[in-house]
């Protein structure tokens, strides 16, 4: 397993899906702090919910929203980071080009989450996270995030 940084933690979907498939991430249940250090945002609860398929899926997901509630773990973007992901998008635009909104707006607003939180991201998604991070820098604000293994 990779060693995780210090502090508070922010998975992103993917970690989330390929963890409750059981393809990947089994580490997440060796140690109950990992847990209580994880902030669970309402972005990626959002699209965890899109993404069930069955019942016991979607019960499963409750439960784990309602223990990151009980934890003051879970985490809503305010009306400020929402225009801000606005922000960023349109920054991202102006220096990158034409973009799919709808495709990056999600991640926008997950990176702030960990900008505003302090958390460090775990994701898979590094190509598109590098491109916030190096955005967000621009105006003097950083997150940190790192591949975790699979195993």
């Amino acid at each position: 397993m990779t060693a995780l940084p210090a502090g508070l933690l922010l998975l992103d979907t993917g970690i989330y899906i390929r963890y409750s498939r059981r393809e990947a991430y089994d580490w997440l249940l060796e140690d109950t702090r990992i847990f209580r250090r994880t902030i669970l945002t309402a972005v990626v609860a959002a699209e965890l919910y899109a993404g069930t398929r069955e019942r016991g899926e979607k019960t499963a997901l409750d439960q784990l929203c309602r223990a990151h509630q009980a934890l003051l773990r879970f985490s809503t973007p305010s009306a400020f980071v929402w225009s801000e992901a606005g922000i960023l998008l349109r920054r991202a635009r102006s220096i990158l080009g034409e973009m799919d909104f709808s495709r990056h707006f999600r991640d926008a607003l997950i990176a702030l989450e960990a900008v505003h939180s302090g958390a460090t991201l775990l994701t898979e998604n590094t190509k598109d996270f590098t491109r916030w991070q190096t955005l967000l820098a621009k105006s003097g604000q950083t997150f940190k995030f790192i591949r975790p293994s699979l195993s």
